[in-house]
Formats: structure tokens, sequence, C-alpha cells
């Protein structure tokens, strides 16, 4: 009969489930009997000496539970065996689905995912391509503490896969590419983000995803929503790389989606009201938003612009006006949605059409410029924060930048005047309390923080110049993983005097919130 092993050294899903731990009889293999019989992942042959354990430095646990929180430190021959237990990753995709998906991105049916999950037809590459995106979120007792480290060893597990399929494109590759770019951008690597973009786009160009003629409607749909997301990864990732987007192979704008309910029911119904349908309708005025940002980043004069700015602003004002009643931004509107399961969604693309706006607005912070279009940037800076502090919906990092934007634009108004100085403040507190969430789960919030606190630091000394566009002022505002230079020129060596008559308490407010957000 063998011996149980002694609880110190049983493996975590005996553990957990309080069974003995027992070795296999006559085998030579680290796995145990529960194990084996159950097809679960063993934690004592992830922790073997063929594959070697590290643990992150900042993790220093105890020798008790140092075999349970350590991770490997390259991708097992077999990075399947990296997969958590069947409970466990059950409660990570369930995680995906609340709080990442139908946020910066649309790619899957809910219940065909759930249900090929569960039939094992989902390919390796994507289910850890998921998992890496939503461990970051979990207590479960199995992560013990480190839910980072075991997103970053998924991440690294789905790119090991992907990449065995990088020349036999499918949509599955392209989704698994999409995923991991999130990953990527939310730790920081802005250069890897952008050639996992590079090769989801690639991917999708090859199988002409907006072509569906023919097609059910399921496929249809799917095939579709990854196009459009391709797109809308690509102009972030572009605006990450401060470089100009290119143009969409098909108009996003023309895409038949389904509403979100009738997508999820599979009900072929004409669009009424669907999200992304209008979303869609926004992609390529955030390019040329982008467009305007790179020009006068690199020495055009707003005078040169300001005809492209007010032809802009008309179409934002025009897809604003049309859209749906249902849709328009109120309350009433959003528990509808969220009733529904799409008030992350309904959020998303509200937050998304303010952000757009305060950075068509910004060069107009200038004290140069037009104040009444300073005036629009900074009302579009506060339905940031208001739409930013609904419930927790939105918590991709990508809000994170956002946020920083919003924040900035409220320092102007904090430090220069020009508009409601007490809405200011509570919403730049709104904007750090929910930075200071965000930071929990992506590294890259801290770089964000980091640039704010630069901004900040040149704004004490040089209050009338900070928010002239120069080149670290169009990256401050592009820019959502990339590390920009921590040090911003001044043209002025002498402070200059402060308009605010609060200058003293907005400064301190600003710098103990921020010290609290850096700390």
């Amino acid at each position: 009969m063998s011996e149980k092993r002694g609880r110190s050294s049983a493996c975590r899903n005996c553990r957990l489930r309080k069974r003995k731990c027992l070795p296999i009889p006559g085998e030579d293999t680290d796995c145990c009997q529960l194990c084996k019989d159950q097809s679960l992942t063993c934690s004592l042959t992830i922790t073997s000496n063929k594959n070697r354990r590290i643990v992150p430095a900042n993790n220093n646990p105890s020798p008790v539970n140092a075999e349970v929180t350590a991770l490997p430190k390259h991708v097992p021959d077999d990075p399947t065996s990296l997969l958590p237990p069947k409970p466990v990753l059950k409660e990570l995709v369930d995680l995906y689905f609340r709080l990442i998906h139908d946020g910066p991105h649309t790619l899957f049916h809910e219940p065909t995912f759930i249900s090929n999950l569960n039939s094992g037809s989902v390919p390796g590459g994507l289910v850890f391509a998921v998992i890496a995106l939503s461990a970051r979120f979990s207590t479960n007792e199995y992560f013990r503490d480190n839910a980072q480290g075991y997103a970053r060893a998924y991440a690294a597990a789905s790119l090991e896969l992907l990449q065995k399929e990088m020349i036999k494109p499918s949509l599955e590759t392209v989704q698994g590419y999409i995923l991991i770019s999130q990953h990527l951008g939310g730790e920081g690597n802005a250069k890897a983000k952008h050639i996992c973009t590079g090769l989801a786009r690639l991917h999708c160009q090859s199988l002409r995803l907006w072509e569906t003629e023919g097609l059910g409607l399921l496929d249809q749909e799917l095939r579709r929503r990854t196009y459009l997301s391709v797109v809308i990864t690509g102009r972030w990732s572009s605006a990450d790389m401060s470089v100009a987007p290119a143009r969409a192979e098909y108009p996003p704008e023309n895409l038949l989606l389904l509403d979100e309910e009738d997508f999820l029911a599979l009900r072929l119904k004409l669009p009424r009201h669907g999200i992304w349908t209008q979303m869609a309708k926004t992609i390529d005025l955030f390019r040329e938003i982008l467009d305007i940002i790179i020009r006068l980043g690199t020495g055009r004069t707003l005078a040169t612009q300001i005809d492209e700015v007010n032809r802009l602003a008309d179409r934002l004002d025009r897809w604003e006006y049309e859209l749906p009643p249902i849709l328009k931004y109120s309350s009433e509107n959003f528990e509808y949605f969220r009733g529904v399961g799409f008030g992350k969604t309904f959020l998303a693309m509200h937050i998304g059409y303010h952000h757009y706006r305060q950075l068509l607005y910004f060069p107009f912070l200038d004290p140069r410029n037009d104040d009444r279009l300073a005036f629009e940037c900074k009302k579009h800076a506060i339905m940031v924060s208001e739409i930013a502090s609904k419930g927790g919906q939105l918590v991709y990092y990508i809000i994170g930048h956002i946020l920083v934007v919003s924040s900035s634009v409220h320092l102007h108004t904090l430090l220069l005047g020009g508009g409601d100085v007490d809405r200011a403040r509570l919403c730049l507190l709104s904007n750090f309390d929910i930075l200071m969430k965000l930071k929990r789960y992506w590294p890259v919030i801290d770089s964000a923080v980091g640039r704010l606190r630069t901004f900040q630091n040149h704004c004490q000394l040089s209050p009338l110049s900070s928010f002239l566009l120069d080149d670290w002022m169009w990256k401050f505002l592009m820019e959502q993983s990339a590390v920009l230079g921590e040090e911003r020129v001044s043209k002025n060596t002498d402070r200059e005097p402060l308009v605010n008559d609060e200058e003293m308490s907005n400064d301190a407010l600003v710098e103990s919130a921020l010290s609290w957000l850096l700390d």
C-alpha cells in the first residue's frame, strides 16, 4: 500500500480537497493518484527538478508555502501542464467574461465559448490568453496571493503555443494575439504588445475576416466582431508607438453587427441599438484625432489644424446626436444595460467618446489658445471621471491612461483656473482612487502615474507652459504602455506665478494624492 504524503508535501489539489496525497504505485513519477485519476495537473509534477521553479522577487514566501507559490522559470515542454484544475479554470473564464469581455474588445459568443471549453475544443493558446487577463483578479486560494505571477506564466504559455501556429492563421490565433497584446500592454511592454497586435492584423488580413458571405449567423458575427477588435486594438497600439495608425482594410462603420442581446441569444434581427455598432463609427475619428496630435507635436501650429479640429468636432457632435435614445448617456440607460449584462460595454462606449473629445481639445489648454474650447476639454474630462466611477465596471488597463489624461486636465483647472475648481478637485480625487485600485492588477499603472507626477512637477515650475504640446506632451497624450522620459525640459528657470488663488491647498492636494499612489 502506498504511503500518503504529509500535508506540507501534498500536492495543491489534494490540499484543496483535503484528500490523502498518494504516490502512484510502481511508477517513476511525481504525479499523485488523485490527479492521475481525475486528469488534473499535479503541482508535484510541475515542481519537479525537470521544471525548476523560481519565486518572484517581491513575494518572499516562507519555506512552508514556497512550493505552493513558486512558478516555472521557463514554460514546460508541455505548456498545458500549467492549466489550473477545472474548478479554478471555470472561475477564471467567468472572471474574464465578467470583467474584460466586451470592454476593450469583443471576441467571443460567451455560451459557445463555454460549451467549447467544456468539450475541450478551445485551442490551448487561446485558453491561456483568456486566463492570463483574468487571473490577476482572482482571490482563489489556488494562487496563494501570487495571481500576477500566474497571469504572466499563462501569458508565456499562450505565446509558446501561438508561436507554433504563427504561419497557420485561424480565427482563434487572431483572438489569442489580441488578448496577449492586452496582457503585454498592462505589463508596460509596449513593443511586444505592438508586435502581437501586428500579428493579429496579419492573420486577420490573410483570413479576410471582414468577408462573411455564405457563413452561418454565429460565424459571421464572430468574424465581424474579431475584425472590429483588430482595428480598435491597432488604433490604440499605434498611438502607443507614436505612429500614425494604418487605415482599416474594410470600413468598420459598415459592419452589420447584431445588437448585443440578439447576439447573445443568436437571434437574427435588424440592428436597433447595438453598442458595438455605434463604437465602430468612431474608430476612424480616433485615428484622425491622433493624426492631429502627431502633427501638432511635431511642429505644426494649431492655426493650421483648426479647420480639422472643427470638422472632427462636428462629426463627434453628429455621432452623439444620432445615438438611439436608449444609448444616450444617463443613469437610467446605464442601469438598463447593467441589468441585461452590458453595463460595462455601455460605459466603454461613452468613456471612449469623451476621451476622444478631451484629446481633441487638449491643445486649447495652452493659455495662448481659445478659452472656449479649453472649457470644452474640461467638460469632457469631467465626464470621463464620472463614467469611470460608475460601480467599478471598467477595470482594463487603458482606463488608467484615460484617467491620467483626464487628471492632467483637472490639474489645469486647479492651477490655472477657468473652471469649476471644487468639481475638478472631486474628479481628481475620484480618478486617483480608481488608479489606486487599477494598479493592483496592472503594473503599467505605476508608469502612468509616474508620468502624471512628471507633468505635475513641470506644472509647479512652469504652469503657463505646461500645456504646450511639445515632444513630451504629445506622447503623454497618446502612449498608454510606453515608458516616457522622466524629465520634461522647462523653458523657464524661475517659477511662474500661479493664476489660481488656492495654489498651496491645491498643490498640497495633488502632492499628497500622487505620493499615495506612488508609494
